[in-house]
Parts: structure tokens; sequence; C-alpha cells
């Protein structure tokens, strides 16, 4: 499965992770397992985020899935050339 991230912050300067996906938010919420260290919210019609709750665990929902993290610039981009289909 192909996974894009986006590295951000809260309110309160905690540490999140945005996701998209060629396959479509639903795809991506089922395929990823968030564990204890982060919390998931979004799908359906938002981009699921991945909310850091012990120190490393975005790094490690990062390489235990493959996801491939962008700069704000990238991450427009593909984002555009994905289009709706990454709402399915």
């Amino acid at each position: 499965m192909e996974l894009y991230g986006l590295f951000g912050f809260t309110h309160g300067w905690g540490r999140l992770l945005t996701v998209m996906s060629p396959q479509g938010t639903s795809a991506a919420v089922s395929h990823i397992d968030p564990g204890s260290g982060c919390r998931q919210d979004g799908g359906g019609d938002r981009l699921p985020q991945y909310f850091q709750q012990q120190s490393g665990a975005l790094e490690a929902l990062v390489k235990d899935y493959g996801i491939v993290v962008l700069d704000k610039s990238t991450w427009d981009a593909k984002k555009a050339e994905l289009g709706d289909r990454i709402f399915r």
C-alpha cells in the first residue's frame, strides 16, 4: 500500500502525522494500527491523523508501515495529483 505522511504539530505543540494514500482514507485507516503510542483521528472525508502519545511512536509508525514522509510543498503537489481518490 502506498502511504504518504506529513509531520505537524497540534495547537498544544504535540506531534502529529497526517497520512494520505491513493487507495483512500478507509484503506489507510484499516491498514494502519496506531498501537498504544498514538491516537488516530479522521477518516471518511478527512485524512487520518495520528497523534503521538509516546515518544518515538510516530517514527515507529513511519518505519513499520513504510510511510513516505514528504515536506509541505511535495505533500501539496502529491495531494493535488491524487485528487479526490484520497477520500474513498
